[in-house]
């Protein structure tokens, strides 16, 4: 048995020597080979790690793309940080976080039609993940990293992070019930991105998969409340 970190979900496993996927998310375990960074890339990538500002992290980000446009690390960091750096603070816009894409699977009726829309688009077809994309080298394996990070980002500020789905009590909250709390609205999303039409089957199955992964790391490998909502739901991952 050997220790390691699942290159597509993050999860840490203990596996069997050789073991081939993931098994969390399915993923594969072998990580695609990147090239290494630069100096002065490697460098920018540090410090822009270490800061908490989005606009100076994106401006480091900026800085590094441009010195080198094939850096999938650069790519990556810039895709997570989405449009944070937008954000107003003095006024709450939640649409500026990356992983708020898949709130429209929560509360569908919380924007347009239109702007649901486009937060598909963004989800599956942006310019930020299209360039990652074409520099991993294996497009399933990332989408599948992509969106389980995406997943687990939601579940832990938009789920988890709710006084109304937590039932918190002027502030306080149980965390052992977090499964059994949590397995409502998270069973409400997976049937709603399975009755996603605008969705292809490829698409449909990665982000499924991906959302019930990260529900799994998130919360500890307690799945059997989703497990329960999921079949009162009819949805199945096949």
């Amino acid at each position: 048995m050997s220790e390691m970190q699942c290159p597509q979900c993050g999860r840490a496993l203990t596996v069997e020597s050789g073991a081939a996927f993931c098994p969390y998310c399915g993923g594969s375990l072998q990580a695609p080979a990147v090239k290494p960074e630069n100096a002065a890339v490697q460098a920018l990538l540090t410090r822009a790690e270490a800061i908490d500002d989005p606009v100076k992290k994106h401006a480091l980000l900026t800085e590094a793309l441009a010195l080198d446009p094939e850096s999938l690390a650069v790519a990556e960091q810039l895709l997570y940080l989405g449009r944070l750096y937008e954000r107003n603070p003095h006024a709450a816009d939640f649409s500026v976080i990356k992983c708020y894409l898949l709130n429209p699977y929560l509360e569908p009726t919380a924007v347009s039609p239109e702007k649901r829309d486009a937060m598909r688009r963004e989800l599956f077809d942006h310019p930020d993940l299209d360039r990652c994309l074409r520099l991993c080298g294996d497009r399933t394996a990332f989408l599948t990293r992509y969106l389980t990070r995406l997943s687990a980002q939601y579940i832990d500020l938009f789920l988890h992070g709710s006084s109304q789905h937590m039932h918190r009590f002027f502030g306080f909250a149980m965390d052992s019930r977090a499964p059994k709390l949590l397995a409502v609205p998270a069973a409400r999303m997976l049937a709603a991105m399975r009755d996603d039409a605008a969705l292809t089957p490829e698409q449909r199955s990665l982000l499924m998969h991906a959302f019930y992964a990260a529900f799994n790391s998130q919360l500890n490998g307690d799945v059997q409340w989703l497990r329960q909502e999921m079949q009162a739901r009819g949805v199945t991952l096949d």
